[in-house]
């Protein structure tokens, strides 16, 4: 097995996990349907357009393109999420497929959206490949993904937390940067490899809003899988000063007797060239 098969397996085991969609959905839906408004200006959707949404989760993205008329699909490679969309958006279709091995053929859609999928895939840039493959010539794809390390500290922090008083080396699967997607630098040369033109950037300013300096522990420790998993594999001393030291960095975001903290997000847009181009 690779280190790609083995992170994908990993990744997909927990996603597929229906405490973790669970808790995912209740507790960081909020978070991350912040993005949405500005992932459909990106691409100016119209009415009537066919939307595939890629790692589609419980469905915030392919549900909100219904809204304004389109006829969207969404694919998420977790039986769970799918399932899971369906009860929360009945009518709008989940079906599981892998974002890097989409289950649909070349040029089947007006647009291709993908929301905080991509820090999840083994390799980004294949499923920006198949973005671009499945869109038909003209066809937009954007993506919203976590921003850099330095600015996303809702997320941020906890590695750094991990870094000071425990260990990142902890037998897991190795898997990307989970912040690389949300370098615009970065981004803009992996969809210009994937064939796309007219690559644009937003960093939309959210923030991660909780009522309690141990809520953002506690949502990463019980709805993400790679985050839970290093703090699950941490000693109980060392889990203990990790969490005095989120508890005490959270603290410094109190805002109207509740936290704030700054957990932006990069949207990500192209335009697959009008000829239909192949990427190279």
């Amino acid at each position: 097995m690779t280190a790609s098969d083995a992170f994908r397996e990993f990744e997909h085991a927990g996603w597929s996990t229906e405490s973790v969609t669970v808790a995912y959905h209740r507790h960081m839906g909020e978070l991350t349907r912040g993005c949405i408004p500005e992932l459909l200006r990106a691409i100016g959707l119209k009415p009537g357009e066919k939307v595939l949404d890629v790692a589609s989760g419980p469905g915030y993205v392919a549900a909100a393109a219904r809204e304004r008329g389109a006829d969207p699909v969404g694919v998420d490679f977790s039986a769970a999420q799918v399932r899971m969309a369906e009860r929360t958006f009945p009518g709008i279709r989940f079906v599981e497929g892998d974002a890097e091995a989409l289950p649909f053929g070349d040029g089947e859609f007006d647009v291709v959206l993908n929301a905080f999928g991509m820090p999840h895939l083994p390799h980004p840039d294949k499923a920006a490949r198949e973005a671009h493959r499945v869109l038909k010539a003209g066809g937009r794809f954007a993506y919203a993904s976590w921003c850099e390390a330095a600015k996303c500290l809702g997320f941020s922090m906890i590695y750094d937390a991990i870094r000071a008083h425990g260990s990142l080396d902890v037998g897991l699967p190795q898997g990307p940067n989970f912040f690389s997607c949300g370098d615009p630098h970065y981004a803009a040369e992996m969809l210009r490899l994937a064939g796309f033109a007219n690559v644009s950037t937003t960093e939309v300013p959210l923030f991660w809003r909780v009522s309690s300096p141990d809520a953002i522990m506690y949502v990463l420790a019980n709805g993400s899988v790679r985050a839970a998993a290093v703090l699950g594999r941490q000693t109980p001393e060392n889990l203990a000063r990790i969490s005095q030291y989120v508890r005490e960095r959270v603290s410094g975001f109190a805002e109207d007797g509740a936290y704030a903290v700054p957990t932006p997000a990069l949207v990500v847009a192209a335009r697959k060239d009008r000829r239909g181009a192949a990427a190279p």
